[in-house]
């Protein structure tokens, strides 16, 4: 079949051309259409998006507020004296760092006896502070020995 026979062909009064022009002209319409069917949907799944960004900045605006009011100085000041009773220290009760280990000692209970360890010279042992509750170890204790065979329980 020649070039020109495809031209002249007929199907059911048709010709060939016409019906692969019309084919072609039906896919390229669909295709058209479906691509702006996809990019509505992305366009609208944006849209949707950016809201949802633009309330989440909003929520956060919101909450930085909440926090700089809830941490406002004036506000933890008035909580701190009408529900705790908090006040300023008095100027009589404060102390040097220098008599700080003996106002530890003054208000701590009374320590049991010291626990004799080698020191290795005299001098450093002069310097060092008295040891406080905190600083003895625990006695040690006895392990448990399992009952013999045959024992009563």
């Amino acid at each position: 079949m020649s070039m020109a026979g495809l031209f002249e062909r007929r199907v059911r009064g048709f010709r060939v051309v016409e019906v692969a022009g019309l084919g072609l002209l039906l896919a390229l319409v669909m295709s058209v259409y479906l691509a702006k069917a996809f990019a509505g949907r992305e366009r609208a799944d944006i849209a949707n998006i950016e809201t949802q960004i633009v309330a989440e900045q909003t929520r956060v605006r919101l909450l930085r507020a909440e926090v700089a009011h809830l941490e406002n100085p004036r506000r933890v000041e008035q909580l701190a004296t009408s529900y705790l009773a908090l006040a300023p220290i008095a100027a009589n009760r404060e102390t040097s760092e220098e008599a700080l280990i003996d106002v530890a000692r003054h208000l701590a209970p009374a320590a049991p006896a010291p626990v004799a360890a080698a020191v290795p010279s005299a001098g450093l042992a002069a310097d060092a502070p008295e040891a406080t509750p905190d600083d003895v170890p625990p006695p040690p204790v006895a392990p448990a020995t399992p009952p013999k065979p045959g024992a009563p329980r």
